[in-house]
């Protein structure tokens, strides 16, 4: 059998091992038909195929995404939002809008995200009098970085059916001292009605954002990522799926999409498992569900099993955002019914409750052998660390998340406690099987950066990243945890997640060979080429 496409380099790093070799890999149709060290490649070649000589480059399997937001990652890829993620103060936000939406008189809403506290030097959060005098003729809406709170001006408020006194499953809206609303919403189950608003585009539209985001991705070598946003079983959700099912069938979608729909204060999951039937492609499936069981410690809505080192009053405003009992009859009901489920968990009182959750399921359905997983842990009981590895669930982290924190964990928690921050390296050892991602649009989705952070713990001026706790990986870890990693949660490491004879085709070409390369060069790796289901989807100029 000869091949279409052959990659040859001196570097080419299967995933299967922890050193690269010289080599190649061949390619016929979608499937990678074979992986030989020095030239046995060559047997593969014929004059039909076409030859990619690489050198030094490092070819390896396409990057796999453990955790990311489709739809509003879209979104904010596309020229319908503004990005505040530079700003560094609500006055510099502020201006921002301002330009924003004088330069957008077109657009029906004005959106934004990425202001943060951490990005504003722990200020007072923003409200909706210095928005109101940005936009005063629009909604605008205004997700914060880490997507656990909106900064809304008044049209925004009144267009989504905001009141002060609103009857709420969970989250909080935000009143001033008269018990006005102040702007602020916060937690996914409060956002939604914003939410509603925000991702609300004609089919073309959305069409149009979808084609150039799947160009940015195959740019940086993202060949499968997810949509965590929980989505409920709506007409418009469902709706928003049958365009990308389309898309997908007609080619247009070049990075694999994992779907995870709405999971928490659920015991009938009948219509999940419609969905993973209905909208089951190669490249958009349905897979399992997703909930929040907390926040973010950033506004103290992560739940912690001992106090805030800085609020002594609690342990997490608002949260858990279910109680034990209905999360536990939820997991069970979700395991049940053949979904396997993942649940955001912040810090260490959320990931034990998840923990708890899904060992309780075990018991009830016995080892079903679906992949459940607990996103982010960002801090976590050392006492729980094990619990990964005898449980079968898998820690899905985002590497790039602790330089974004600029170090806010030990202001939130106080040094000691962020000994298990970020704790890769303690579950690893463990046995835990590791996922990672970048939980994009909260950071970009060039995974090199979170890469580097995982390896050398550093913040984006190279200074220490949180307490120098030890908790690194080395390369070969995250370089595994960032493909065939993400691609066991998928229920896809057959197919997808190393270069090996008879998986997909999903592989891609580094600037450089990373393993020979300086540790704080790492972030700065660029992709020279995409291949996704065999074909070419980027090519670096």
């Amino acid at each position: 059998m000869k091949a279409d496409l052959i990659l040859k380099s001196n570097a080419v790093f299967t995933g299967c091992e922890n050193k690269p070799f010289r080599g190649g890999v061949a390619i016929k149709g979608n499937k990678i038909i074979a992986v030989e060290q020095d030239d046995g490649i060559d047997k593969f070649c014929d004059e039909r195929t076409k030859v990619y000589e690489y050198q030094d480059n490092l070819i390896m399997a396409g990057l796999v995404d453990g955790h990311d937001h489709l739809w509003s990652g879209a979104i904010s890829d596309s020229d319908h939002e503004l990005d505040l993620n530079a700003s560094r103060s609500e006055e510099e936000a502020i201006e921002m809008i301002k330009k924003y939406a004088v330069e957008h008189p077109d657009e029906q809403r004005i959106r934004g995200f990425g202001w943060f506290p951490a990005n504003w030097n722990d200020a007072p959060l923003p409200t909706k009098m210095s928005l109101d005098k940005a936009v005063p003729d629009r909604p605008a809406y205004m997700n914060c970085a880490d997507g656990h709170t909106i900064w809304m001006n008044s049209r925004a408020l009144e267009e989504s059916g905001y009141s002060p006194d609103m009857e709420l499953v969970a989250g909080s809206v935000g009143v001033d001292e008269n018990g006005e609303l102040n702007g602020l919403v916060f937690e996914p189950d409060a956002m939604a009605y914003a939410w509603k608003n925000y991702y609300d585009f004609p089919e073309e539209q959305m069409k149009e954002i979808m084609r150039n985001f799947m160009k940015g991705l195959a740019s940086q070598g993202v060949t499968s990522l997810s949509e965590m946003s929980a989505d409920e079983y709506t007409d418009s959700t469902k709706h928003r799926y049958q365009i990308f099912k389309e898309m997908a069938e007609k080619g247009e979608i070049t990075s694999r999409v994992h779907v995870y729909t709405a999971f928490m204060r659920r015991t009938d999951f009948s219509e999940a498992v419609k969905w993973t039937k209905e909208f089951q492609l190669p490249n958009f499936r349905v897979v399992g569900v997703k909930g929040f069981l907390d926040g973010v410690t950033s506004t103290y809505t992560g739940l912690l099993l001992e106090p805030y080192a800085d609020r002594p009053d609690t342990i997490g405003e608002g949260v858990p955002l279910v109680s034990k009992e209905s999360l536990t009859a939820s997991v069970i009901a979700a395991n049940a019914a053949g979904l396997p489920v993942r649940i955001h968990c912040i810090a260490e009182g959320s990931v034990r409750m998840a923990l708890d959750a899904f060992e309780e399921s075990i018991k009830v359905n016995g080892r079903h052998g679906l992949v459940n997983t607990i996103e982010h842990i960002e801090t976590i009981h050392p006492d729980d660390i094990p619990r990964f590895k005898e449980l079968g669930v898998v820690a899905s982290m985002q590497g790039e998340h602790l330089p974004l924190e600029m170090n806010e964990k030990i202001i939130r928690l106080g040094k000691e406690r962020c000994r298990y921050e970020w704790a890769f390296r303690s579950l690893v050892d463990a046995g835990a099987r590791l996922a990672l991602g970048t939980d994009y649009p909260v950071v970009r989705y060039n995974q090199f950066p979170g890469i580097y952070a995982t390896i050398a713990r550093k913040n984006y001026d190279g200074s220490m990243a949180g307490v120098d706790n030890g908790e690194s990986l080395t390369l070969p870890e995250a370089l595994k945890a960032n493909t065939i990693g993400s691609a066991y949660v998928y229920g896809r490491e057959k197919e997808l997640g190393t270069l090996e004879a008879g998986k997909l085709a999903d592989v891609i070409v580094t600037d450089r060979n990373l393993f020979e390369i300086p540790v704080d060069e790492i972030k700065d790796t660029k992709i020279l080429l995409t291949v996704m289901d065999g074909n070419v989807v980027y090519e670096r100029d």
